[in-house]
């Protein structure tokens, strides 16, 4: 048994929702264990059943009163969308190379308020549906401030499978929030110093610290350096508290034959001068680092090979294996680094 995380930024598109992982530029060319290919297995997440519906597809309503939910007391309308109405797409895992995702009919529920007919859950269920026996996304939704307005917006939404092998997935998703696009940063100033020459080699420190707890792919990593590096020919060419910023390229737990947590995180770049004077923002340049101590931080009885380790690593990033039940990378964790 295992399980990861994926943050990941969605755009509610006029047939589908669009996944990307978030902010990030370059860790969706890497292999982040198909998590990607998983959370886009199906359509239909956020917006896309309830926009067929309110378009008039041909789903019969019928009123099934006032039901106890995990929401408290909601009124309850179930509905059918037919195949050939139906804009339910399932991409099953037994499909040929190529193939296209499989339409299907499929049964729902929507759950409102009884007092203002407020939207709070959404239920689809399809059955037989490539090589699945049952499909059932389940999404609830509510009232959001965004700027002025108050809106209703999902808050999150599960995806659950039955494969005709007996395997089972489940796929939770969590709205965390609206943001607009970022601002382009400014241009560059005159005395940026020169890019860093290969060979450098510096330990960090993760700050803010990561919790396996929490942590997800996609999500930011600063760690900081933790000794100022120089040498006769260049000076000083990193001071202590200048910091390097990056992604979580992948993160799993194991949790058989034993507690197993694999974590790849991938550099990208480093803020030069805010250990110099003490500021809370400095230059940041484009950097490519190499790990130096990755692996398995703890002694165990089964090793990694060299070759085994270079194929799991993401490009300018490391990856670490610690066998404990959670994993927290505070001030107590370092690890080293070099430019290249």
């Amino acid at each position: 048994m295992w399980h990861s995380r994926l943050r990941l930024d969605v755009t509610a598109g006029p047939n589908q929702e669009d996944f990307a992982l978030t902010d990030v530029r370059g860790l969706e060319r890497n292999d982040v264990g198909g998590l990607l290919r998983a959370a886009d297995a199906g359509s239909g997440e956020f917006s896309t059943f309830l926009r067929n519906l309110i378009g008039g597809d041909g789903a019969a309503f019928q009123a099934r009163g006032v039901q106890q939910t995990s929401l408290g007391p909601l009124l309850a309308f179930g509905f059918t969308v037919p195949a050939d109405k139906s804009r339910f797409l399932y991409a099953s895992r037994g499909r040929p190379a190529g193939a296209a995702p499989v339409r299907a009919s499929y049964d729902g529920s929507l759950y409102v308020t009884p007092q203002s007919g407020e939207l709070r859950r959404l239920t689809v269920e399809a059955v037989d549906v490539g090589d699945a026996c049952r499909v059932q996304y389940s999404t609830e939704y509510s009232p959001t401030r965004v700027g002025d307005r108050e809106v209703v917006l999902p808050q999150s939404s599960a995806l659950e499978v039955i494969n005709r092998d007996g395997t089972e997935l489940r796929s939770e998703t969590w709205y965390s929030g609206c943001r607009r696009p970022a601002v382009a940063a400014a241009a560059i100033a005159a005395e940026t110093p020169k890019p860093l020459p290969p060979g450098v080699r510096f330990r960090i420190r993760f700050q803010p610290p990561l919790d396996t707890e929490s942590a997800a792919t996609g999500d930011p990593v600063v760690g900081v350096i933790r000794a100022t590096v120089k040498d006769k020919q260049n000076g000083v060419i990193v001071h202590a508290g200048d910091r390097v910023h990056g992604r979580i390229a992948l993160i799993e737990e194991y949790m058989s034959p034993g507690p197993r947590w694999n974590l790849a995180i991938a550099m990208e770049t480093i803020e030069r001068g805010v250990g110099a004077h003490g500021i809370d923002q400095g230059v940041e340049q484009p950097v490519t680092l190499a790990p130096l101590d990755d692996g398995d931080r703890q002694p165990h009885d089964e090793t990694m090979g060299a070759q085994e380790m270079q194929r799991l690593r993401p490009p300018g990033g490391g990856y670490f294996i610690f066998h404990d039940p959670n994993v927290v990378l505070d001030q107590k964790f370092e690890t080293e680094w070099e430019t290249r």
